[in-house]
């Protein structure tokens, strides 16, 4: 319950601290970055007021999820994976949307390497609880063939929460090269894990209805 604690203060300081600055707001800041980490979109700085409340509303949904997915179960057998991951969810909004203020005023240039910095972090510390993971509706690699086995669903978010680690690694190293091999990098990883997992669930479920004919 401590932990809570600590990541209900850091929304509410973060809410705070982005009232606090946002006089100084331009009138559009940045919300969103291309591949090669690039600013290529922007809004009204009142979006901000949103982005503050907003890890609010993804934490208090991934608390009340477990209350009505069929398999609730499930969350009481990986209830500590479960929350580290809605923490983990939580703090990276938060980082991001500090990421995007600090932009706005200008102080932080390379945002490019914040952001696949901390994208990669998320990606490996939700790979590495992801394979802990077990059946149910809303959290996880949810396909046709891991939500029609738990047995592929077990073997599939073993491999695939792996593959999500090594994918936020790279993402990691690749945050410190400058230029478009940077993007190329992370887009071929990125699609080799996508694929990758699609394949290998899609034969473990082949291979288990065969084992049943």
């Amino acid at each position: 319950m401590k932990y809570k604690k600590i990541i209900w203060s850091l929304m509410i300081l973060s809410f705070i601290g982005t009232l606090a600055i946002f006089p100084h707001l331009p009138e559009h800041i940045p919300i969103h970055w291309n591949m090669h980490g690039e600013i290529d979109n922007y809004s009204s700085k009142y979006i901000a007021l949103f982005l503050a409340v907003l890890p609010a509303l993804i934490y208090l949904m991934m608390t009340y999820l477990p209350k009505i997915d069929p398999k609730k179960e499930s969350y009481q057998k990986h209830s500590k994976a479960y929350s580290i991951m809605s923490a983990t969810l939580a703090v990276f909004t938060i980082l991001i949307h500090w990421v995007s203020l600090l932009a706005a005023l200008n102080i932080i240039r390379q945002t490019d390497f914040f952001v696949k910095l901390l994208v990669g972090i998320l990606f490996v510390i939700l790979g590495n609880y992801m394979t802990q993971l077990r059946y149910n509706y809303f959290i996880g690699i949810r396909l046709p063939w891991t939500l029609a086995s738990e047995t592929v669903w077990r073997k599939t978010h073993r491999v695939g929460g792996i593959a999500m680690m090594l994918l936020g690694l790279i993402l990691v190293l690749t945050s410190f090269i400058r230029g478009s091999i940077s993007a190329v990098i992370f887009g071929v990883s990125l699609f080799s894990f996508i694929f990758f997992t699609f394949l290998y669930a899609y034969l473990e479920y082949k291979k288990e209805i065969k084992g049943k004919s």
